[in-house]
């Protein structure tokens, strides 16, 4: 969250209780309604709102836990460790069996690097035989976060952001630029918490980090194909070997960096901590081989934010494009400037259908459209075509694909939702920035290549 200032006493805003009034006055007496009103008042970015109505709550509903967690939650999200215990322990005071309430604080005390505490909190957990799972996860992910501590991940990602082969946003558009102009094969891929959700040790997967890293992946699947049936099909686990295999045969990998690796152990995210943490494992050895260049996972919001997408679609170069929206390609092709030379159709991320809506594809991503868009890669050559790709996992290996058919592939992930009016990440709320037309002039009146940044 924004807009908070840590703080060893109880901040400011969290004893106000005058203006933002109207949000309490929606939720009326029922305290159920009034963490929703607050859930809503947070996810507008509205903090102050957020804390105002979570305060009278635990004002008027002190023995309940509601407010003193939710409450809790605002305050670990702006960094104030010690309110947010004291908030925790007032919920677990309220209802010593309040599932959520000791799931938080279980995530709250592993976040202040107190895992033997965390640890404990477990053992108040309810035994039932429907919550044993549960537990179990949580119990995993506090054991990851011993065996693999923040100091570690940040020293992973330290290495990849200080290595010399880790590319500002600059270079990036550089290496692109380069590739089409010598018309070689090009292929950028980002590795975000989905994609980590597949990356793991081989000894740790059938054992103690099981059942946590199987519900990321379920959570995934869920995400992008709207069912997890796929976690155990034996085409989609080998299709894992193939996408693992695009690393090392990638140009430039973007990867988690020091300040998410931050944020992820803070909050003691289940998915965040082992699925960015793992990616980071995973590239690390590839900075003493022969291999990719790095840069952050979030390149495709700084090429859009720099201008350089713009630049690069109006460089002359025919562009492919593999996404979810319909209209996008008909949307690229009237900018001046930009010639379409093929366009691809794969169903949505299913997670965001109601955002995004439907294409009306029949069958799913994988394996229908996957076996469509892979053998229309197939079908030529692609050198000289800057393809920009928003396939999410599947996105990966169309980019090793247009690479090795002499193509440049770009994942551009979310942009293209953003180019389309979507807002399908927090990052994105702000649609006006990453309107189409609505990138930055270029440097120096042109596009900058390597060659350029050399003189």
């Amino acid at each position: 969250m924004t807009g908070l200032v840590p703080s060893l006493a109880p901040p400011a805003w969290v004893e106000r209780h005058d203006a933002p009034r109207a949000g309490w006055a929606r939720a009326g007496a029922d305290p159920v309604a009034a963490v929703r009103a607050a859930e809503a008042l947070r996810d507008r970015g509205d903090i102050l709102g957020a804390a105002a109505i979570l305060t009278e709550l635990c004002r008027v509903f002190p023995h309940l836990p509601y407010g003193w967690r939710e409450r809790a939650i605002l305050r670990q999200r702006a960094g104030d460790a010690a309110g947010a215990a004291r908030d925790f322990a007032r919920a677990r005071a309220a209802d010593p069996g309040d599932l959520l309430t000791l799931i938080q604080s279980v995530r709250q005390l592993a976040g202040a690097g107190r895992l033997d505490e965390a640890q404990g909190c477990l053992s108040g957990f309810p035994t039932t035989p429907a919550q044993e799972r549960r537990v179990a996860r949580l119990g995993q992910l506090v054991a990851y976060m011993r065996r693999h501590p923040e100091a570690e991940a940040m020293r992973l990602a330290m290495a990849v952001r200080t290595s010399p082969r880790h590319l500002d946003t600059a270079a990036v558009e550089a290496r692109i630029g380069d590739a089409l102009a010598d018309r070689s094969p090009f292929s950028l891929i980002r590795l975000g918490d989905g994609e980590g959700a597949w990356i793991s040790d081989p000894d740790e997967e059938g054992g103690r980090f099981r059942d946590l890293y199987r519900h990321n992946r379920k959570r995934i699947l869920e995400t992008w194909f709207g069912t997890d049936g796929l976690v155990d099909r034996w085409d989609f686990l080998d299709l894992r070997q193939r996408f693992l295999a695009t690393i090392p045969a990638a140009t430039v990998v973007g990867v988690t960096y020091p300040e998410r690796i931050r944020h992820e152990y803070a909050i003691a995210s289940p998915d965040g901590v082992p699925c960015c943490t793992n990616v980071l494992r995973h590239v690390v050895p590839l900075l003493s081989q022969d291999g990719p260049s790095f840069c952050t996972h979030d390149i495709h919001l700084d090429l859009h934010l720099s201008g350089a997408l713009n630049r690069l679609l109006s460089s002359g170069h025919p562009i492919g494009l593999i996404s979810c929206h319909p209209a996008l390609a008909a949307a690229l092709a009237r900018r001046p400037g930009t010639r379409v030379a093929a366009a691809l159709l794969v169903p949505e991320e299913k997670r965001f259908t109601a955002v995004i809506g439907a294409t009306g594809m029949p069958g799913s991503h994988y394996p229908d459209a996957f076996v469509r868009v892979m053998a229309r890669l197939r079908s030529r050559d692609w050198t000289g075509v800057l393809w920009l790709v928003a396939a999410g996992y599947l996105g990966k290996l169309y980019c090793h694909e247009i690479a090795a058919r002499g193509g440049v592939a770009v994942d551009i992930g979310s942009i293209a939702d953003a180019w389309s009016g979507k807002a399908t990440r927090p990052g994105l709320a702000d649609l006006a920035r990453y309107r189409l037309d609505g990138a930055s002039p270029p440097p120096r009146g042109g596009r900058m290549t390597s060659r350029d940044k050399a003189l």
